[in-house]
């Protein structure tokens, strides 16, 4: 029983040096980001007030597939949709046509496909969003 005491006594010692080395490593943790803290405030400020935009986390949802129904009004809801998610995802005007193209489905693609071979055809190709908009 005495050699079982003394093993709890050890143990409970060295808990509580542990303790004590975890508590100072936490208060030393704690200063040394209160001075990150203090150190990074300049620089929030700096940014703030310079209008420096900070990019956005928002994930813009993809626009519906277009799939060529013989409506209007499908097709300018496709338009508008398509011109919102280039604005929305802050599309390079030179990848517009390349992203319209992977919205098609059905007769839509077909059509554009048809519209790939244009340049052997010696037609005008479609090679901003403003023609591809004028051509439908």
């Amino acid at each position: 029983m005495i050699v079982k005491e003394e093993l709890l006594q050890t143990v409970e010692e060295k808990l509580g040096s542990v303790s004590d080395e975890v508590s100072c490593l936490t208060d030393a943790v704690n200063f040394k980001l209160e001075n990150l803290k203090t150190d990074l405030r300049p620089v929030k400020k700096a940014v703030a007030s310079s209008g420096v935009a900070v990019a956005s986390k928002v994930r813009v949802p993809d626009p519906k597939p277009f799939g060529c129904e013989r409506s209007a009004k499908e097709l300018k809801n496709f338009l508008w949709d398509m011109k919102a998610y280039f604005k929305a995802a802050k599309v390079p005007d030179a990848e517009k046509v390349s992203i319209t193209s992977m919205y098609l489905t059905g007769d839509a693609k077909l059509w554009w496909r048809s519209r790939l071979s244009d340049a052997s055809a010696n037609r005008e190709r479609i090679k901003t969003w403003e023609v591809l908009k004028k051509r439908n």
